[in-house]
C-alpha cells in the first residue's frame, strides 16, 4: 500500500513539474494561410497525403484560381541502391532513398518557397530467406520516408508569409 501511494506522489510530483516549467506537447503546426492548391504530378501519393492534411485543416483549394497560396511537389523520385555485398556475392543491404522538390508561390505569383529538395533516406539489410518480409518492410520505409517528408513540408509551410 505505501509502495503504491509513493508511486502516485512521485507521479504527481513530476507532474507538476513538467506543468510548471511550461512544458507542452509540440501539437500540430498551424498554417498562415486560408487556402492552398496543391499541384502534384498524377499519382502522387505525397501530393494525395498532402490534400489529405490541408483538407483536415480545411485550408485546401479545389481550384487553382485566385488561392493565396499554391504548392507545387515536383521531381518526386524512389531508388533503391544496392549498399553491400556478401562475401558470396549476394546483395546483403540497401539504400532506400526518396527525393521530392517542394516550392510554394502566392497568388501574385511571388515566390514564398524556393525550390527546395527534400530528401530521405534509409538502410535496410537483405535476406534471401525472407523475400516476403523483406519486401513488406520495404515498402514500411517506404511509407515512412513519404510521412516524414509530409511533416517536413508542412513544418516548412507553417512558417510561410504570404
Amino acid at each position: 500500500m505505501a509502495r503504491s501511494t509513493s508511486k502516485y506522489l512521485v507521479a504527481l510530483v513530476a507532474a507538476s513539474l513538467f506543468g510548471g516549467c511550461g512544458f507542452q506537447l509540440r501539437g500540430q503546426a498551424q498554417l498562415p494561410f486560408a487556402a492552398a492548391y496543391v499541384d502534384a504530378p498524377e499519382g502522387s501519393s505525397l501530393g494525395e497525403s498532402l490534400r489529405l492534411a490541408l483538407r483536415g485543416e480545411k485550408k485546401l483549394a479545389s481550384q487553382r484560381e485566385a488561392v493565396p497560396v499554391l504548392i507545387r511537389l515536383s521531381r518526386e523520385s524512389r531508388s533503391k541502391n544496392i549498399l553491400s555485398l556478401s562475401g558470396s556475392g549476394k546483395v546483403s543491404e540497401y539504400r532506400l532513398e526518396y527525393r521530392v522538390e517542394l516550392s510554394a508561390f502566392a497568388a501574385n505569383g511571388a515566390e514564398l518557397i524556393a525550390p527546395l529538395p527534400i530528401y530521405q533516406t534509409r538502410d535496410f539489410s537483405n535476406n534471401d530467406a525472407q523475400v516476403l518480409a523483406k519486401e513488406s518492410e520495404e515498402a514500411a520505409l517506404n511509407r515512412a520516408m513519404e510521412q516524414d517528408s509530409l511533416r517536413q513540408i508542412l513544418r516548412r509551410l507553417s512558417y510561410l508569409k504570404p
